[in-house]
């Protein structure tokens, strides 16, 4: 009975040794076809499954990296907004602004969207609501802004260098960004309170 339950063990060793190497190779697919600007709807039907378990076990908490840090200046960039005029994040200094990272194919965006506009709406000119696409091709864009009615300034990340500084590795993502251009928050993905929060947040900005 001993060698036989020792064997056993061991066969169970093996399983979980592969099932965290199909977990950690599919987790690493995702970042690199992510940083090659892959487009991943066909892809992530078959991989989703199990990288959502390895979030599942690492846990879905996001802190800044190198690139965005709460308390740390942001990032300065310049993106091409959809009328093709340039728009950089500096010129919007003395103001407090909210850096939206989106894509047209993100479920949860299409869920924090319509929140963002409501907090720009009812701010007005206090705060600066700037919708960055990653990666999307400008028609599909277009074509999304018009059909949802969106009316805050949308940029376009073409290549997605912007979304790699701010290392938006998850999205929606937002960074909340004082009138001295420092990054106060980082907020990733959708839930039912992502207004009250960021209201919360902005208040004591004003």
């Amino acid at each position: 009975m001993g060698i036989k339950a020792a064997a056993e063990r061991r066969r169970d060793h093996r399983k979980e040794f592969f099932a965290i190497f199909a977990l950690l190779e599919s987790a690493r697919l995702l970042r690199r076809a992510y940083l090659q600007g892959v487009r991943m709807r066909t892809k992530l039907v078959s991989i989703v499954p199990a990288f959502v378990i390895v979030l599942g076990l690492a846990g879905c908490g996001r802190t800044g990296g190198e690139g965005v840090q709460v308390g740390k200046p942001a990032p300065e960039f310049q993106l091409s907004d959809l009328g093709g005029h340039q728009v950089s994040l500096s010129q919007f200094r003395g103001k407090v602004v909210i850096l939206d990272f989106w894509a047209t194919w993100c479920g949860p965006c299409r869920l924090s969207m319509p929140v963002l506009e409501k907090l720009q709406q009812r701010y007005g000119n206090r705060l600066v609501l700037l919708a960055i696409n990653l990666q999307d091709e400008p028609d599909d864009v277009r074509e999304y802004v018009q059909s949802r009615r969106i009316t805050s300034t949308v940029l376009l990340d073409a290549d997605g260098t912007v979304g790699r500084i701010y290392e938006s590795n998850s999205i929606p993502m937002q960074v909340l960004i004082d009138r001295d251009g420092v990054v106060r928050n980082i907020q990733v993905g959708y839930n039912s309170r992502l207004g009250d929060r960021l209201k919360e947040q902005i208040d004591k900005l004003l």
